[in-house]
């Protein structure tokens, strides 16, 4: 039960990444990848601005505790926003996030496994591989057209 709301809120974020894939995509084809990169990013930063506006933030000696590989957050979302939009704008919307989600899942599988970033260590296993190979069948399964 007590991830019950983390859970929630991941699948929302999956489901918003869906949304924000696609509708960077189609700006993409009108203004190209590195404007709709700027795009997002600056109404990001409005967005993220107004929200301390309305809640604080913390002061700014804490960011001097953050490790440094904290920060490379915003290098790599560039990245990120480009690829998902260029990727869904070539693939199409299933076949574009499936090809995500199993990069990220193998990711995570590895992130897990070394314990990088602070996160516990949890070894791979056989289970977790067999996991691996079913999201790639289901994967399989949802980008049939037929």
């Amino acid at each position: 039960m007590e991830y019950l709301l983390p859970l929630i809120i991941a699948a929302l974020s999956g489901l918003a990444m869906t949304f924000q894939g696609t509708i960077n995509a189609a700006l993409k084809d009108k203004v190209g990848v590195g404007p709709m990169a700027v795009t997002v990013h600056l109404t990001g930063l409005l967005v993220s601005l107004a929200t301390l506006l309305f809640t604080g933030g913390p002061k700014l000696q804490e960011f001097k505790n953050a490790p440094f590989y904290s920060y490379l957050g915003g290098a790599l979302n560039v990245g990120i926003i480009g690829g998902v939009a260029w990727a869904i704008a070539k693939t199409g919307a299933t076949l574009g996030i499936s090809a995500i989600l199993f990069g990220q899942l193998t990711t995570a599988v590895l992130l897990d496994h070394f314990g990088l970033f602070s996160l516990e260590k949890i070894p791979v296993s056989w289970l977790r591989l067999a996991g691996v190979v079913l999201m790639l069948v289901g994967m399989r399964l949802a980008i049939h057209k037929g």
